[in-house]
């Protein structure tokens, strides 16, 4: 492996919103082991000369930079994108966001020793070398994902916003797109045979939404569905008991809707099982229990927060591990929980604001480099 071209590599992929995976300060060894195994060194060395979105460069551009013929580098970066490896549109090119990156094999759904070696490495940078703390939010601690309450489950007279329904982000959805592809997490966990939630929870499907949809979907790894069919699937995940998050922002017209457990999340592990607290931010409701309950304790094996016990013949909640996400009060069997309205945490305007604001707190930590 030529070593030098993947490093190039890396210090590209850096000026993501997240930067990429390090160690001491230095890039992680597993995650340039990664990178060789979706690149060749040859192709290593054409895309580090793309840049991130926004930025999108032409063959023309990309050979003036490199120095590289544009015959050469056309067959080299259309192969990468015809593999989903890199991004292309049209006669333009730029580097995936890592959110695509890390989950490149869970998306393809392969069982292939190239998936098996991706999964392990994923241990290693992901986990080990503790990049989860900056996919899941910013060095200063700004959560990037938000938990969505079960609306109709809100106590009655509660003031219900927006954007704490789901129904908000579909409405919005860019060119009315919808497009479920594999949980890349469950899915990881799955093939490399340690998924811990295999007989509660099925692996399932992460919803994208607008410009995202319509690229799982060109790049052969989401299943477009209509809204109607969307909101059913969501509904059904509810039900099973999985949590739903979508960007913290009011507004997120591109982007997903995932639906998470809590032992393989890459998101919900960072609070429930590693070290970051802000791995994602709490809804503006809480659990409350009214003199309904029974005591059957349904509510607290459906809990993946641990936010409730049954104490004195009655559930009860513990506002500060409570996530607001609303899975309890589903399949209550006398209909005692119900969601209050609780203001404990702010949103951003848009998810561009949100993505702003995180990348220049971990540009200014050193987490990642500026764009070009």
């Amino acid at each position: 492996m030529t070593e030098s071209s993947y490093e190039k590599l890396a210090q590209r992929l850096d000026m993501n919103v997240t930067g990429v995976p390090k160690r001491n300060g230095d890039f992680s060894e597993a995650f340039i082991k990664y990178l060789g195994i979706l690149f060749t060194p040859e192709e290593a060395e054409a895309a580090s000369y793309l840049s991130v979105d926004p930025k999108r460069l032409t063959i023309e551009q990309v050979a003036e930079k490199s120095g590289h013929p544009a015959e050469e580098l056309e067959p080299i970066l259309s192969g990468l994108a015809d593999r989903g490896v890199i991004i292309g549109v049209g006669d333009q090119y730029m580097l995936p966001v890592m959110p695509l990156l890390v989950n490149y094999h869970p998306f393809k759904n392969k069982d292939d020793e190239d998936t098996q070696a991706a999964g392990e490495l994923y241990q290693d940078y992901y986990i080990k070398d503790g990049f989860y703390k900056f996919y899941e939010s910013s060095a200063a601690g700004t959560p990037q994902r938000r938990a969505i309450p079960v609306e109709q489950s809100v106590a009655g007279g509660q003031r219900v916003l927006s954007h704490e329904a789901v129904a908000h982000y579909l409405d919005r959805a860019s060119m009315g797109a919808y497009a479920l592809a594999p949980c890349p997490c469950r899915t990881r966990t799955e093939k490399m045979g340690i998924r811990e939630c295999k007989d509660k929870f099925p692996v399932a499907s992460c919803l994208f939404v607008g410009m995202h949809a319509m690229l799982m979907a060109m790049r052969g790894e989401g299943k477009q569905v209509t809204r109607e069919e969307a909101e059913k699937y969501l509904g059904e995940m509810r039900e099973a008991g999985l949590v739903m998050m979508a960007d913290n922002a009011e507004e997120m017209t591109d982007g997903v809707i995932c639906v998470c457990c809590g032992c393989c999340c890459s998101i919900t592990r960072g609070l429930l099982k590693w070290d970051n607290p802000n791995a994602f931010e709490r809804s503006n409701f809480v659990a409350r229990v009214n003199d309904e309950c029974v005591a059957c304790g349904t509510c607290v094996d459906r809990c993946m927060f641990n936010a409730i016990s049954v104490e004195n013949d009655k559930a009860e909640i513990d506002d500060d591990r409570c996530m607001g996400c609303g899975v309890c009060t589903v399949t209550c069997p006398t209909d005692a929980l119900t969601l209050e309205r609780m203001d404990r945490a702010p949103i951003y305007a848009s998810s561009s604001e949100l993505r702003s604001k995180v990348a220049a707190e971990n540009e200014a930590a050193g987490q990642k480099r500026p764009l070009d």
